[in-house]
């Protein structure tokens, strides 16, 4: 019983964390006509709701908290088509941004 107990218990707490995919991370402000991103290690994460981050230029290190979200919803980067592909490592919303 006690085995049990402690496996279910592991298991939880390994979901409660897993679940929280948020970063407060120093990162680059990445913009081009594809739309907003977010450099953090190497890698580049397309901004959704990009409104937090107007007053930042491109290029520019900030300190951001944010989480991957699987799709973007409602005012999603209505920024200038083009015919660049931008690779990335799927969407991000900025929670925090100094």
């Amino acid at each position: 019983m006690k085995k049990s107990i402690s496996i279910v218990t592991i298991i939880t707490i390994l979901i409660l964390f897993s679940c929280k995919k948020e970063k407060n991370e120093e990162v680059s402000v990445v913009r081009d006509c594809t739309g907003t991103y977010l450099h953090f290690n190497g890698k580049d994460y397309h901004v959704c709701k990009n409104d937090k981050l107007s007053s930042f230029e491109n290029g520019v290190t900030v300190k951001a908290t944010f989480k991957r979200i699987k799709k973007c919803e409602g005012s999603a980067n209505l920024e200038t088509k083009c015919t660049m592909i931008h690779s990335n490592e799927g969407w991000i919303e900025v929670e925090k941004i100094e």
